[in-house]
């Protein structure tokens, strides 16, 4: 039983911000703009935004309780192939019982 335990913190259950970020991400990379909408109000295009190949969540400002700002660290891939690191911010709002990504900078 503790065997299993252990299997399962190894895994690690993501946060609601980033399986959020995630699955934007995801569909950011296809230009998926029917899973972006049920994501954001925003969507990400891959030639002008690039691409999103790794992120780590810096911080969270919960000081508000519909709305979050999250700061990730992201390595982005332009089009023309090069990668670059980069600081993206988001404003998360919480919507129809989910977390709603609504502005990106």
């Amino acid at each position: 039983m503790l065997g299993v335990a252990c299997t399962a913190i190894a895994c690690g259950v993501l946060s609601p911000e980033e399986q959020l970020l995630t699955d934007f991400f995801e569909a950011a990379r296809v230009y998926d703009t029917a899973v972006m909408a049920r994501l954001s109000a925003v969507p990400m295009n891959p030639r002008a935004d690039g691409i999103v190949d790794g992120f780590a969540i810096r911080t969270v400002d919960r000081s508000d309780t519909e709305r979050e700002r999250v700061t990730v660290s992201a390595n982005v891939r332009r089009f023309d192939g090069k990668s670059q690191a980069r600081d993206l911010v988001f404003t998360v709002t919480h919507r129809d019982g989910r977390w709603f990504i609504q502005e990106w900078r």
